[in-house]
């Protein structure tokens, strides 16, 4: 599977190659306490797969396209097929 990853509004962007079902990837987003982690070079600091370093966004963004904003607890979720799936930490506060 391949996820786009936006960090910060356009900041950097990346594809993130991973060997996970759809399934097993909301189940890890869905857990996690908070993404403050991954925020920076999420690269050097996501648990699994592989990165490729864009330096623009794909042409191809459309709501089918599995998709991650990376910036802080209140604004970042995992989009996976036109749905948006948050963390278990995600606040608006």
């Amino acid at each position: 599977m391949k996820i786009f990853i936006e960090e910060e509004y356009g900041y950097r962007y990346w594809i993130w190659t991973i060997e996970k079902t759809k399934s097993e990837m909301i189940s890890w987003w869905s857990e996690l306490e908070t993404v403050i982690p991954f925020f920076y070079d999420p690269s050097k600091s996501l648990p699994f797969g592989d990165f490729e370093h864009l330096s623009e966004p794909p042409l191809d963004t459309q709501e089918d396209v599995y998709y991650i904003h990376l910036h802080e607890d209140c604004d970042s979720y995992m989009r996976l097929a036109g749905e948006n799936y948050y963390h278990k930490g995600f606040s608006i506060e």
